[in-house]
């Protein structure tokens, strides 16, 4: 525990020491905008911004002979002249259409609603529409759905460019065309009337010509099954991934438990065979201190327990140790397993020397596993500074590039 309290503690130590490096870059970086001559050249030179970037503010000191003065000047956005106007206006009228469109698939057959925008983003013109085509159209291009029509309507709507002082007119031509919104609603009022006229009726007789067209009428069939059935197979599906993980963490979760206990059930087989007990023997010893425990409800005591009650109905010890060393499905379980299956078969008198080594080597990999876990959680606590950490690097650097960019 020392050495990871150390380790952690040097941890700690390099993030302070990154922390404080990043907000002492920081603070040049703010010193250095704060006191250089942003957009100021040649000693009494501001830089305008482009077009639609706007104007902007420039604290200045103005030094005349001993006398120092200091005022906020306000250097507005660079107009365009006469070429860069005309060719802005030309560039408009190139895009005007594709925007003006909106969802149809062209100013040839609009179906739905037009979009009359009054500037096109990214550009210096300003657009006011002088025919928009108002009985079809709100001012905002939306469709009248109270208008309907029965066949193609072409029509001319036009607008004026304007950019600076320069203006220019625009003028394209349109093609309404029936939605499907005007065939339904027309459909409806049809079978409206025929209700009113047939209300005594039993049956609801609905149109079979519109327009000279013969009209098949069909129910819409109810989608639910299909939510239904998507709906079914997704449980299913969460289901078994649920099962798959449940199954999946109680095997890791076994495992752990059962290298948790392997040192110790090491030490146990080593005291009781130092003491002249036969292997058989201490195993009923150690079932015997698992139940006086009351722990009967852990893995390795239901693998022990398993072997002890195939020895008593008479399974040779030799297949009970393989049996149990297969069904932990642990090297560590196996390698002792093996073990007690030399000592039957050769009778080993250097048992005690091998149990002796093992159970060093198994108390040394649990010391191991021990760090591990110290380094894990030492990670975890990381993860809330290095948090911190990205915090004060915002509260830094946000400031420093607001002051830049302005």
């Amino acid at each position: 525990m020392g050495r990871e309290s150390l380790k952690l503690k040097l941890n700690n130590n390099h993030l302070c020491v990154l922390i404080f490096l990043i907000g002492l870059a920081g603070t040049v970086f703010m010193g250095v905008n704060a006191f250089g001559e942003i957009k100021l050249s040649n000693g009494y030179e501001l830089l305008r911004n482009d077009p639609k970037e706007g104007d902007y503010e420039e604290e200045l000191t103005a030094t005349i002979g001993e006398e120092k003065v200091s005022l906020t000047v306000t250097v507005s956005e660079r107009m365009l002249n006469e070429s860069e106007v005309k060719e802005e206006i030309s560039r408009v009228r190139e895009k005007l259409g594709e925007f003006l469109k909106g969802k149809n698939e062209s100013l040839k057959k609009v179906t739905t609603d037009l979009n009359f925008l009054t500037e096109i983003p990214g550009t210096s013109v300003e657009i006011q529409w002088t025919e928009k085509a108002s009985d079809y159209f709100t001012s905002t291009g939306e469709r009248r759905k109270e208008v309907m029509i029965s066949e193609p309507v072409e029509l001319k709507v036009s607008a004026i460019l304007t950019c600076q002082d320069i203006s220019e007119d625009y003028e394209t031509t349109i093609t309404i065309f029936p939605s499907a919104d005007d065939t339904a609603e027309k459909l409806r009022m049809l079978i409206e009337e025929k209700s009113q006229e047939h209300s005594k009726d039993q049956m609801l007789m609905l149109p079979d010509n519109y327009e000279g067209d013969t009209v098949v009428w069909r129910r819409r069939p109810d989608m639910t099954f299909l939510l239904f059935f998507v709906l079914t197979v997704t449980a299913v599906v969460f289901i078994k991934l649920g099962e798959k993980r449940d199954q999946e963490c109680t095997k890791k979760e076994r495992l752990e438990i059962l290298e948790k206990e392997y040192a110790q059930l090491v030490s146990k087989f080593t005291m009781l065979l130092s003491a002249g007990l036969s292997i058989r023997n201490a195993w009923e010893r150690i079932i015997f201190l698992y139940r006086k425990k009351g722990n009967v409800e852990g893995p390795l005591f239901r693998e022990l327990n398993w072997g002890l009650l195939q020895m008593q109905k008479g399974v040779s010890e030799l297949e009970v140790y393989e049996a149990v060393g297969s069904r932990i499905g642990q090297v560590h379980y196996k390698k002792l397993m093996a073990m007690f299956i030399s000592e039957r078969k050769r009778g080993s008198v250097n048992l005690l020397d091998v149990m002796n080594q093992e159970m060093l080597s198994a108390w040394e990999e649990q010391r191991r596993r021990s760090r591990q876990q110290g380094e894990k959680i030492g990670t975890k606590l990381l993860i809330p500074m290095m948090g911190m950490l990205g915090i004060v690097f915002v509260i830094v650097m946000v400031p420093a590039l607001l002051s830049f960019g302005s």
